[in-house]
């Protein structure tokens, strides 16, 4: 059976270019890594870093990590059957040490680990799924610290910023990003494809960021960190680095 509009001639070709408008701006959304706008313009070229060794010990020097702090947050996950959300506390010492605490609006326990060095630890049984792999949890830390035997293979000046490719000994990639000198983001690549991903906001004068997500792009799993207050401690009790045990 012939299709016919009711609208005559002029209704039909109306809705052709109605669609001919919608697929145009389909087709520019997608392709928006390949061309700054449908009007043709390249993005801009990357170049390679000019001082390697300097972009290296700038972007360690100006992401420290912290002094000894107590982190006040409220976090959510999101993920494609579940919504959850509460308070947290992280507790931080240098120069290699955090602990991250979640709780229910409630006060119950849903997550304890710490983090020494590259060494994440939990209670047996934790489910690790939405804690980011030691260079992703540093990195939601504002810390640079890609870990021992990460190797740099690429580094560059992009319009909106310094990217730093590290090759880990599993064969994943970190690509961290650096604007005005402070980390806002970091991704796991694996056979080329992104994984993981965390993202940083930064409020000025904060030496933390104020917000951190870490997405895992394969699952669908999102984890939201928003800073509430940060208060310096002198240090922390050193029990509380082995929840495992």
């Amino acid at each position: 059976m012939e299709y016919r509009s009711n609208q005559g001639a002029a209704g039909h070709a109306l809705m052709t270019q109605r669609i001919a408008n919608r697929l145009s701006f389909w087709f520019c959304g997608a392709t928006v890594s390949l061309v700054a706008s449908c009007g043709g313009h390249a993005p801009e070229a990357p170049a390679p870093v000019v001082d390697v060794t300097q972009a290296i010990a700038s972007a360690t020097e100006g992401n420290p990590f912290p002094s000894a702090s107590r982190l006040n947050f409220t976090w959510n996950i999101r993920e494609p059957n579940l919504r959850i959300g509460g308070m947290g506390v992280a507790r931080l010492e240098p120069p290699d040490r955090a602990r991250l605490d979640l709780f229910l609006d409630n006060g119950q326990s849903v997550l304890a680990v710490a983090l020494v060095d590259d060494d994440l630890r939990a209670p047996l049984g934790t489910a690790l799924q939405v804690v980011p792999s030691p260079p992703l949890l540093w990195a939601s830390l504002g810390v640079f610290r890609p870990g021992e035997g990460a190797t740099l293979v690429l580094a560059e000046e992009r319009n909106d910023g310094t990217r730093l490719r590290y090759r880990l000994g599993d064969g994943d990639e970190l690509q961290y990003r650096i604007r005005d000198g402070r980390l806002v983001g970091v991704e796991l690549f694996r056979d080329g494809s992104a994984l993981h991903q965390v993202t940083l906001e930064r409020k000025e004068g904060w030496e933390l960021p104020s917000e951190a997500t870490y997405r895992n792009l394969a699952s669908f799993r999102e984890l939201k960190v928003t800073v509430e207050s940060v208060e310096s401690v002198e240090s922390h009790p050193t029990d509380i680095w082995s929840p495992h045990r």
